[in-house]
């Protein structure tokens, strides 16, 4: 059995965040030492902040082709999410009382459907293949005169399923019905274009693409309605109060400078991911891909191991500097299988005996074949 004299640190859990860039981290610094000031504020130290504000907004809408107008900072994803879910649930209930969406969406979207069932909002679910994907047919068959908004993510945080969101758009425009999705997992892997996808709202996330923690965003095209979300200042249109976060703005604009870098990089990403299941089958060959081949995130692998104590595998992997995760970071700390994984078809003994591992900028093959030996390692211990 080898031995590792020197542990190497390989990060393979960046879906669910990622290293904040050295560009980032330059311009945060520079405004965190240089532009403290409120930008609220009439004099020159707030009017200044207010520009690299502005600047920010027009960076993160120019990485999407969005109107800066469109575009409002928010905390996070999951505060975007609940802002267009509850806020449209309250312009058209009871007129209109119903949503449609995927049974694996991120938790901060089906936590908030649930609470507004609690409200007297119809949830209906398009289910999924074994994939993820949903059917076009089955979601045409599930829209009537009720249904105000269909909510589908772009990307899927767990398997990687790259959803065809244009025909759903054109399929919503058809019956006058609105169209959410979450786009987290996908601005930074593949093209994100809000125009030509023809949604009405969409979520983003800073520390997905290599920003800080704690800035999000929120896409509403004009003319779309949308309601204050937090109640008290002016601040983002009047649609969010409070002030601003300054430092990690400028860092989400800095972050999304970088996208089209970033989706260049991209096929090198996916060509390290075929490498690392094909290594993976080399010494495990009953390993099952949960993830498509095709429309699916350049970075992003769901694995399931038979027979194997995944907890035991990731404790293994710890020990050894090797960072990845059993599906999304917001459920992690859940005692119970993936809803992805279950609304795919896996059962709760598949479910509990898979990994996902997510890829990037920096991972390296030298790092994918370490995370390879030590896999092997723990296999040959398992036996």
């Amino acid at each position: 059995m080898n031995r590792f004299l020197y542990k190497r640190q390989v990060y393979l859990d960046n879906n669910a965040t990622t290293r904040v860039s050295k560009s980032v981290r330059r311009v945060m610094g520079r405004v965190l030492k240089y532009n403290w000031g409120n930008p609220s504020s009439g004099y020159y130290m707030g009017k200044r902040a207010a520009r690299i504000i502005e600047k920010a907004r027009q960076q993160v809408a120019d990485s999407i082709n969005a109107h800066s107008h469109e575009l409002y900072f928010t905390g996070c994803a999951t505060e975007s999410n609940n802002a267009a879910l509850i806020t449209l649930s309250n312009h058209f209930y009871p007129k209109k009382k119903k949503i449609i969406t995927t049974p694996i969406e991120h938790p901060s979207i089906m936590n908030t459907l649930e609470f507004l069932q609690t409200q007297g909002v119809v949830v209906q679910l398009c289910p999924v293949d074994r994939y993820g994907f949903i059917s076009l047919k089955e979601l045409e068959t599930l829209i009537d005169e009720e249904t105000f908004l269909i909510c589908c993510m772009f990307a899927n945080n767990e398997i990687g399923s790259i959803q065809n969101i244009k025909e759903v758009s054109a399929l919503a425009k058809s019956q006058n019905v609105l169209v959410l999705c979450d786009c987290v997992q996908a601005l930074g892997k593949v093209p994100v274009d809000v125009k030509d996808l023809g949604v009405d709202y969409a979520t983003f996330s800073a520390h997905k693409l290599y920003g800080p923690k704690g800035v999000g965003a929120l896409y509403a095209k004009i003319s779309t309605p949308l309601e204050p979300f937090i109640h008290g200042g002016h601040q983002e249109e009047g649609m969010r109060a409070g002030t601003e976060s300054t430092h990690n703005i400028a860092g989400f604009g800095m972050a999304c400078k970088d996208v089209k870098n970033l989706i260049t990089n991209s096929e090198k990403t996916r060509r390290l991911k075929e490498q690392f299941i094909k290594q993976l089958k080399g010494i495990k060959p009953d390993i099952i891909i949960n993830s498509p081949t095709d429309n699916c995130l350049p970075n992003t692998v769901s694995i399931t191991f038979p027979n194997i104590n995944i907890k035991e595998l990731m404790m293994m992997l710890d020990y050894n500097g090797i960072a990845v995760s059993s599906g999304s970071a917001c459920s992690s700390q859940l005692n119970k299988p993936s809803h992805v994984l279950k609304a795919i078809g896996l059962s709760d003994i598949a479910a509990a005996g898979t990994l996902r591992i997510s890829f990037s900028k920096e991972t390296s093959e030298r790092d994918i074949r370490y995370t390879v030996k030590v896999i092997d390692n723990y296999l040959a211990l398992a036996k």
